[in-house]
C-alpha cells in the first residue's frame, strides 16, 4: 500500500480570494481603488535579508541587492484583468518592455496595497509545516515602498493542531525567513 499523501491546509492569498469572489460576484461590490499605484518606478534601494537554515528579524534592513532589475511595475495583472489587482515586476527598462513579474498580486488593503496567505501541511509522516507571507505597498507622492515578508516554522503539533489557524497565527512573529524590501520613484 503507498504512504498516506500529506494534508495541506490552505488558504489562498486575499487578493487571489477576492479574485475569485470577484469573478463569481457582480463586479461593481468589489471596493478599493489601486490605480494610484500603478506605473513605471526606478529602484532607489533594494534589499533583502535571509540567514541560510535560520531566521531573521523582520525589522532587518538587510543587505543592499546589487544585481537586481532597476526598475519595478505594478500594472494590473493581465490574467484577471481587474484594475484593483496589480502584479508586481522587475524591469530592466523604464519603458516595462523586458519584466519578470514577482509572485506578488496586490489588492487595496491597509494603508496601501496588500496580500497575505498562510498555509499549513502535515501527513504522510512529514512534520507540521507552517507558512505565512505578507506582502505590502505604500505610496507617499512618489515615492513607492514595497515590503515582502515570507516566514515559516515546524513546530510540534498533532495533525489536528497543525491549522490554518496556527499558520495565520505567525503573522505576529517577530522573525522571517526572509525579507525583501524596495524604495522607488514613480518614473514621469
Amino acid at each position: 500500500m503507498p504512504p498516506a499523501l500529506p494534508k495541506f491546509f490552505a488558504r489562498t492569498s486575499r487578493a487571489s480570494t477576492w479574485c475569485a469572489l470577484a469573478l463569481a460576484a457582480p463586479l461593481a461590490a468589489c471596493g478599493g481603488d489601486a490605480s494610484e499605484f500603478v506605473g513605471v518606478y526606478q529602484v532607489d534601494s533594494h534589499t533583502y535579508a535571509a540567514m541560510q537554515g535560520g531566521d531573521v528579524a523582520c525589522a532587518d534592513t538587510g543587505e543592499a541587492v546589487t544585481t537586481g532589475r532597476p526598475y519595478l511595475q505594478l500594472a494590473v495583472d493581465p490574467f484577471f484583468d481587474e484594475p484593483d489587482l496589480l502584479r508586481l515586476s522587475q524591469c530592466s527598462d523604464a519603458a516595462a518592455t523586458d519584466c519578470v513579474e514577482e509572485l506578488v498580486l496586490f489588492s487595496p488593503g491597509g494603508p496601501g496595497l496588500s496580500d497575505e496567505s498562510a498555509n499549513s501541511q502535515v501527513g504522510g509522516g512529514f512534520a507540521c509545516q507552517l507558512y505565512y507571507s505578507l506582502s505590502e505597498a505604500a505610496l507617499a507622492g512618489t515615492t513607492l515602498t514595497v515590503t515582502l515578508l515570507d516566514k515559516y516554522d515546524m513546530p510540534a503539533l498533532s495533525e489536528s493542531e497543525c491549522s490554518l489557524e496556527a499558520a495565520e497565527a505567525l503573522a505576529d512573529s517577530p522573525t522571517c525567513l526572509n525579507v525583501e524590501r524596495w524604495q522607488a520613484t514613480r518614473v514621469p
